[in-house]
């Protein structure tokens, strides 16, 4: 009779197998993209001391010969300051007025059709959590529910019927949570 491995032998084999393909294929990097010997920019260059150290052999191949000069990095991209709290709180002020104008119609399509399903609970609470650009244009929107009052089919229909909201030019992005409520 032949031997046969035994499952968790197999898998453990296996898995050592997808293992080391796996760190031989990270070694290299990813593929079609030629490997540099030369070293990144700002990276220590081999100094003399390396070479002498590392003895004839690396002073006959050259593997201590002074690098090209190291040049500064790249000054990166100036970081956009946070906009001040004193416009984040009008920006807010402002994100309220404009969920607040949309009240009427969101309690139509939204509020009533599920008050007349399933009275209970009667009101519903949300924080909008609203991210606008430099422009005033609302970038990202999320929605949390106050866990108390959860209505999902009010929720769901929110989003749904809730145009982008817009806001005065505050000069930076601006994200701001604004309360709501309904009815």
């Amino acid at each position: 009779m032949g031997r046969q491995l035994s499952t968790p032998t197999a898998i453990l084999l296996g898995s050592a197998m997808i293992a080391a393909a796996v760190y031989l294929g990270l070694r290299h990097g990813p593929a079609g993209v030629p490997a540099d010997p030369r070293p990144a920019e700002g990276a220590p260059s081999p100094s003399a001391d390396t070479a002498s150290a590392a003895g004839p052999a690396a002073r006959a191949t050259g593997a201590g010969a002074p690098a090209r000069p190291v040049q500064a990095p790249a000054p990166a991209r100036p970081v956009q300051a946070p906009a001040p709290s004193v416009a984040r709180d009008e920006v807010a002020t402002q994100a309220a007025r404009a969920l607040e104008a949309h009240r009427p119609a969101l309690i139509e399509r939204c509020y009533k059709p599920a008050i007349a399903a399933q009275p209970a609970p009667r009101g519903v609470k949300y924080v909008f959590n609203l991210t606008f650009d430099a422009q005033g244009r609302q970038l990202a929107r999320g929605i949390i529910e106050d866990r108390e009052a959860s209505r999902p089919e009010v929720t769901a229909c929110l989003v749904d019927a809730l145009p982008p909201v817009a806001v005065a030019p505050p000069g930076a992005n601006v994200r701001v949570d604004v309360p709501f409520s309904l009815p």
